[in-house]
């Protein structure tokens, strides 16, 4: 081979040795850009991890303070369970009182009118008898609508303290969820 043979042989050498080269140095902007995709994917990765977290404590306190609602609403129901249990005996034992007294008062009543006369004590006892049924079912009547309408208000606003408690809930809930599937 001459010498002008061998340099061109050395010649397309160089160009195979210089394109393998070009391809290398392309190949390794390639894993140069992945890498960098790479550390911007888990930087923004780890971003989200902590928005994340954020977002889990505050639902836990959210929870808690929910929880802490829905026991003092728990004891405020009891308390007033008990004392509306307390009022009803009173009332009922202040009627009785009342009818014992009432009682007391007519017994002396009729023990005159009994000397007077038979037949208008009769008439009297029957007249009494009705007056103090009518007392009574007017009184418990009363009685009863104003309890029942202490426990339908009660109820409503304890209905009402669940619906928004929950409807927060499930808020924050589908908020979490839809952060969580936006990322």
């Amino acid at each position: 081979m001459s010498n002008l043979q061998k340099f061109n042989q050395t010649l397309e050498d160089f160009n195979q040795e210089v394109e393998q080269l070009k391809d290398v140095s392309g190949a390794y902007k390639k894993l140069q850009q992945l890498t960098e995709s790479y550390n911007a994917i888990t930087t923004q990765f780890e971003e989200n991890s902590k928005a994340l977290d954020k977002i889990n404590e505050l639902q836990k306190a959210q929870q808690e303070k929910v929880a802490k609602s829905l026991a003092e609403i728990e004891n405020t129901h009891k308390q007033n369970k008990t004392e509306l249990a307390k009022l009803i005996e009173e009332k009922t034992d202040q009627i009785r009182k009342e009818n014992k007294d009432f009682y007391k008062d007519l017994e002396g009543t009729i023990k005159i009118k009994l000397e007077d006369n038979k037949s208008e004590i009769k008439h009297l006892i029957e007249s009494e008898r009705n007056q103090i049924k009518q007392i009574f079912e007017i009184e418990f009547a009363k009685n009863t609508k104003e309890i029942r309408q202490a426990i339908e208000a009660e109820n409503k606003t304890i209905k009402l303290l669940i619906w928004v408690i929950g409807g927060l809930t499930l808020l924050l809930s589908a908020l979490a969820v839809l952060k969580l599937w936006a990322t």
